[in-house]
């Protein structure tokens, strides 16, 4: 099975038929353009704001690729082929971390497959979540170019920082009973990781970022005696190892899922 998925993984890499065509270093006379430098947090946020979801580039030729899963998938080269489609939904591949949209239009067709592994740009040396491969052809082309790059989700940078719990669905939170006060998290995204409080137990854990969903990893906690353990109770069972839509506006964060809403506001 080990060696299935390895295979799989290794085929996924030259994506398509006898047909397609692999872009080349020597096809691009604008190589040169190519030597795109690491973008800053702030390229990003404003993707994320505008509504990308994921975002993808690779070298020789020099692309682009941007989904909002929503709306659209847009896909830019320094050749003729430039798409526009609409959103898909994904399909994943079972036993793998590897999901593969497929779109056509009028102008074409875009085949994305996103695979979960570290990726570095070959050219700025940025480090990504994902290798992407693009498989792409106009309506006029008889073959496939395949362009092959890394790629990542995009996330609000925004979240980065400490926040107090306001409100939580089914507690009531009041300071004077905490040990600690309100329940306060912090959120290391450059570690990918949170660590804070629940009024009196220390909490730490991961989180992965998916353009507005967060997930929190599995919970550690110290173990103090606390006067009151019921509100630590409730905040622990509602995040660990759950999925929360999020939302940042006017210095308020609100986590929410099918069952649970959580509001905090930023440290000032």
């Amino acid at each position: 099975m080990k060696f299935f998925i390895f295979l799989l993984i290794s085929i996924i890499g030259v994506i398509g038929c006898s047909s397609t065509k692999e872009i080349k270093d020597g096809d691009n006379k604008n190589s040169n353009y190519s030597k795109e430098p690491v973008m800053e947090p702030l390229v990003y946020q404003q993707k994320f704001i505008k509504g990308t979801d994921f975002f993808a580039r690779g070298n020789e030729p020099f692309w682009t690729l941007e989904i909002d899963f929503e709306k659209a998938m847009t896909f830019n080269t320094l050749y003729d082929i430039n798409m526009n489609t609409p959103a898909v939904e994904g399909t994943k591949l079972e036993g793998v971390d590897v999901t593969r949209y497929n779109a056509r239009t009028e102008q074409g067709e875009l085949i994305v497959t996103t695979i979960k592994e570290d990726c570095q740009d070959n050219m700025s040396g940025e480090e990504f979540d994902y290798k992407v491969v693009v498989e792409a052809k106009n309506l006029s082309d008889k073959d496939y170019k395949l362009f092959n790059g890394c790629g990542k989700y995009l996330y609000d940078f925004r979240l980065n920082g400490i926040w107090i719990m306001e409100e939580m669905t089914g507690v009531e939170l009041k300071k004077e009973e905490l040990l600690k006060g309100f329940p306060t998290f912090g959120f290391d995204l450059n570690k990918m990781r949170f660590s804070g409080h629940a009024g009196c137990n220390n909490l730490t854990g991961k989180i992965e970022l998916k353009s507005n969903k967060i997930t929190f990893g599995n919970i550690a906690a110290t173990m103090l005696a606390c006067p009151d353990m019921m509100v630590e109770r409730a905040v622990v069972d509602a995040i660990n190892k759950n999925t929360f839509d999020y939302k940042i506006d006017n210095q308020k964060l609100t986590l929410e899922n099918e069952s649970t809403k959580i509001v905090f506001k930023k440290e000032k």
